[in-house]
């Protein structure tokens, strides 16, 4: 019996313990504490401790790997796959299974990584099972245990190593860490760097952001407690959204996309419907648009998240909706890259349209003042561009209250200019406003692009 299956309605306890608000959930402040990309693409090492919806995860991380740095793929384990998986090779069996269709995924997109350079980043970490904490079930962020890891007698891994190496590099960006798995690979490099490379322990360790599904061993608590300049985001309503059974109404999708005809890596996707739990932490760093990896409380594919009260760096997600609402967007990109292993022409393929913000990103302005935001709409691959909609996404905004959009001009051609308008807010304090432009384009699957501009309104 999948223990971890059996513990989806345990989740529900997990969350409204840690995570009682919803998508509706509002922040107070303007954020300053935002995380570093430095305009070029996510830097991501990925954790897994080999579940079988880890295997489905890998699937569609890998057709997504375009979108990353990938720094490392790291085999560990956690309270429910105990002994870790490495010892059957299922990742070299995908990697060799990404080579088959890599010539025609490279037609797509220059930036897939090679095979042999996948090959050269998988690492093995912590698969030792008394490295997990005695709890059966997972950890709650934020809430003190009577026990503690310490890592500090535990051996390296190249896994923990590898983790070292890359926070003690000169690079300032971010580094995205997600956990599939457990966290004990994590907490043994962040206790040597405090241990061995004091002097630049602190300059490290605010470098990772550690993307959690679940606190799956005792490691989560032990970097709260011990190391609380990291940043932890915690995703609890994966359950309910991408776990196992979340997306029944999915099962043509997997018998048509993923177990016919759609080539050798696909194939390795073994669940009979969407169901890949741990597949947010590497949505939150695609580059849709959305910018949502750019601070906690942003939101995108990969869940919108508040401050856990009275902890430094801990966040956790504010609920399903946070997810759900961006379900169909990811499952036909995902269906669009799929069909990419089987073609070999980009021009029979759809693929993410282009948007341009003439005003830029970020705007400031006063109360009163009218702001003019325009977007320059381009399509790649199939189909036209689609007509350009805009939205507030008000929960993002510190602003508590929504703006009346007028959007002027709207049109399906090829480069064409489309604008919205609207009036500043009476505001007595900085306050801001979120605004997204959303068009698609293509056809079979037709594709979604976004952009967020943040408006700040000064009094």
């Amino acid at each position: 019996m999948n223990y971890k299956k059996s513990l989806f309605a345990f989740a529900a306890l997990v969350v409204s313990l840690a995570s009682c608000g919803d998508e509706t959930a509002k922040i107070s402040s303007i954020p300053t504490d935002g995380f570093t990309v430095n305009g070029e693409k996510p830097r991501v090492v990925v954790m897994t401790d080999g579940e079988i919806d880890d295997h489905c995860s890998m699937v569609h991380f890998l057709l997504c790997s375009n979108e990353f740095e990938v720094d490392a793929i790291i085999q560990t384990n956690s309270i429910f796959q105990r002994q870790g998986w490495s010892s059957i090779h299922w990742i070299e069996k995908q990697l060799d299974d990404y080579e088959v269709v890599y010539p025609n995924l490279k037609v797509h997109s220059a930036d897939f990584p090679t095979p042999d350079y996948f090959r050269s980043v998988l690492f093995l970490g912590d698969e030792d099972s008394t490295h997990l904490g005695q709890a059966r079930v997972p950890y709650v962020p934020g809430r003190e245990t009577e026990e503690t890891l310490d890592p500090t007698p535990w051996p390296k891994t190249p896994g923990s190593d590898k983790i070292v190496d890359l926070l003690l590099e000169d690079d300032p960006r971010t580094v995205f860490i997600q956990a599939w798995g457990g966290g004990n690979t994590a907490a043994k490099a962040f206790q040597v760097l405090k241990d061995e490379h004091p002097a630049d322990y602190e300059r490290a360790v605010k470098k990772a952001v550690l993307y959690n599904i679940w606190y799956q061993d005792g490691g989560g608590q032990y970097i709260e407690k011990f190391h609380p300049d990291v940043t932890m985001l915690n995703c609890n309503s994966f359950a309910g959204t991408w776990n196992y059974n979340s997306q029944r109404y999915t099962r043509g999708f997997a018998e048509e996309l993923l177990h016919k005809d759609h080539g050798p890596l696909a194939a390795n996707y073994v669940q009979g419907d969407i169901s890949e739990g741990d597949s947010p932490s590497f949505f939150y760093n695609m580059d849709n648009g959305l910018r949502s990896y750019e601070h906690p409380t942003y939101g995108g594919w990969g869940g919108r998240f508040r401050k856990v009260e009275g902890l430094k760096n801990v966040w956790i997600d504010t609920g399903k909706g946070s997810y759900s609402r961006w379900i169909e967007y990811v499952n036909r990109d995902f269906e669009a890259r799929l069909n990419w292993c089987v073609t070999p022409k980009y021009e029979d393929a759809s693929h993410r349209p282009d948007i341009e913000i003439v005003s830029g990103l970020e705007i400031t302005v006063a109360s009163g003042d009218t702001v003019v935001i325009e977007a320059i709409v381009s399509s790649s691959g199939r189909g036209t561009g689609g007509m350009t909609q805009w939205w507030q996404y008000e929960e993002a905004g510190t602003y508590g209250g929504y703006v009346d959009l007028h959007p002027s001009f709207n049109s399906r051609e090829p480069n064409a200019r489309n604008t919205v308008t609207f009036v500043a807010p009476r505001v007595d304090v900085p306050q801001t406003i979120h605004i997204i432009a959303e068009t698609s384009a293509g056809r079979n699957p037709s594709l979604a692009a976004f952009k967020r501009v943040i408006v700040t309104v000064q009094p």
